[in-house]
This record gives C-alpha cells, sequence and structure tokens, in this order.
C-alpha cells in the first residue's frame, strides 16, 4: 500500500510498505516520513519502533510517534504512553503546542473511552490545556469509529451553547480555532475512512443539528468550507441537510467552491436543493 504523509520539511510525500520495511530492517534512526506510515498501516508489528522516537530531540517527532501508537494501538502502547508523560516537567503545560498535555488527552482516551473524554471536557477542575487537546488525538491514520464522531459532535454541541463556565470565557478566536479543529478531525475521518457514511441514523442526525448550531453563531467560511468537504461523505439525506443548511450563506471564495463541489458530487443543482 501507498500512504500520504509529512516528511521533514512538512512537505507532503509518498510511502510505501516496501519503504517502511526497508527502514525497519535498516537499523538507521527512522525519517518522519517512515514514522507516519508506520502509524498508518495498523500493523501492530510497528509499536517497538515507536517507543524511542517518544525521546527524539525533536518536538514533532516525539508527537508523531506518540500518534503512531495510539493509531497502531494505543492500549499496548499505553504504558509507554504514561512513562513518557510523567517525564515531561509540569512546566511544559505552558509550551505550544504541550507534549505532556496532549499525552494525557491520549492516556485518557485509552484508558477511559470516549466517556472519559466527555467527563474531562465537562468538569470545572482539571486543566485548561488537556482540555484543548482532548480531540488532539484524532488524526491521519486514526481507525474512526461511531462512537468517536459521535463524541466530536456533543463536544462541539456543548462548545457552541456556551453553557460551561468555562466556555463562556472563551474568546471569539479561541471559539473559532477549537470548532476548526473539532471539524478537521471530522474531515481527516472523511478522507480516510467511510464511517461518515455508516454511522446510523441517530449519530448522522446529531451531526446534521450540531453544524447547524455552528452555522447560527456566524462561523467563518474556513467552517462553512470543511462542512460541505465533509458533507460529500455523509449519507445523501443527511448531506443535503447540510448543504440547505449552507445555502445562501457561503459568500464567495473557497467555501462557495465547496459547496458547489458538494452539490456536484450528490448530482444536485442550487434550485433542486
Amino acid at each position: 500500500m501507498e500512504y500520504q504523509v509529512l516528511n521533514h520539511n512538512n512537505a507532503v510525500c509518498t510511502v510505501t510498505d516496501a519503504d517502511i520495511e526497508e527502514a525497519a530492517k535498516s537499523g538507521e534512526p527512522l525519517p518522519r516520513a517512515i514514522v507516519l506510515g508506520m502509524g498508518k498501516t495498523h500493523d501492530e508489528k510497528y509499536l517497538e519502533y515507536m517507543y524511542p522516537v517518544l525521546y527524539h530531540e525533536v518536538n514533532y517527532m516525539r508527537l508523531d510517534a506518540a500518534q503512531g501508537i495510539i493509531n497502531l494501538n494505543g492500549r499496548k502502547g499505553l504504558e509507554a504512553l504514561k512513562e513518557k508523560e510523567r517525564s515531561i516537567d509540569p512546566s511544559a503545560f505552558d509550551e505550544f503546542p504541550s507534549e505532556k498535555a496532549v499525552l494525557m488527552a491520549m492516556i485518557i482516551r485509552i484508558e477511559e473511552g470516549p466517556e472519559g473524554i466527555l467527563r474531562y471536557f465537562r468538569s470545572e477542575e482539571g486543566l485548561d490545556i488537556v482540555k484543548y487537546c482532548l480531540l488532539s488525538y484524532y488524526s491521519s491514520g486514526y481507525d474512526y469509529k461511531e462512537e468517536d464522531i459521535r463524541l466530536i459532535s456533543v463536544m462541539l454541541s456543548e462548545f457552541v451553547d456556551k453553557k460551561l463556565k468555562r466556555v463562556k470565557k472563551v474568546t471569539r478566536e479561541d471559539w473559532i480555532e477549537f470548532v476548526y479543529f473539532a471539524l478537521d478531525s471530522l474531515w481527516v475521518a472523511a478522507l480516510e475512512t467511510e464511517i461518515l457514511a455508516q454511522m446510523t441514523d441517530e449519530a448522522s442526525q446529531e451531526l446534521v443539528d450540531v453544524f447547524r448550531e455552528i452555522l447560527e453563531y456566524k462561523a467563518t467560511n474556513d467552517i462553512k468550507e470543511l462542512m460541505a468537504d465533509i458533507s460529500k461523505s455523509m449519507k445523501r439525506d443527511y448531506a443535503l441537510e447540510v448543504l440547505r443548511n449552507l445555502k445562501g450563506k457561503t459568500g464567495g471564495g473557497n467555501a462557495r467552491s465547496a459547496y458547489k463541489k458538494a452539490l456536484k458530487h450528490f448530482n444536485i443543482t442550487d434550485e433542486e436543493l
């Protein structure tokens, strides 16, 4: 198989299973593209190659390795993630991106499931930086299930309605950023899996409803673009409901273009919608 990954220059490149096997057998330090490729194979035999990279001198390599572990088998790699998290001084919570906070979010997800993530998100205790990172492990190569999409939908809805004391205090900029990255997680799921088309009607409707809630809070064009892109991977009836909510609200630029592409994908015109 081939995998689209990033290299050390943050440019997209392709690695194959053969490339990954050759790198594993070489005994040489693994380049970033190979680490990311290993994480996308979902082959647990590559877990052992992730563990040393958790202690790489470069921050993004350590985060890539942690993501690779949760992609491959987070439960098997749990102790390695916990040991790494314990090794990081609490002062690192002030760094951005916060490696310690990302690792804590991963550990909560592995140990306590979506319910644990939601409890931490809703709690008035805990660390805000960890709450900000609670969806950070939803990235390329993650094996999305319906429970993941429903978790993102619930968190988005509760973030949008601003009933939580902590959420009431967020700035407009922070609101946009959280919503955008949550939607970006859904976009990755749409690109790499079939989960949005396989979900139950209840889960699909939850996604439609939260999109509508976001639009009511004056979503940016970048957010609208993501919604249109995501809709193409949803069941037709629910996707068209998303597009109806977007109709007349996309303005120009990329959001309008994404909306038109979604209409074309479903072979329907703006008038017919």
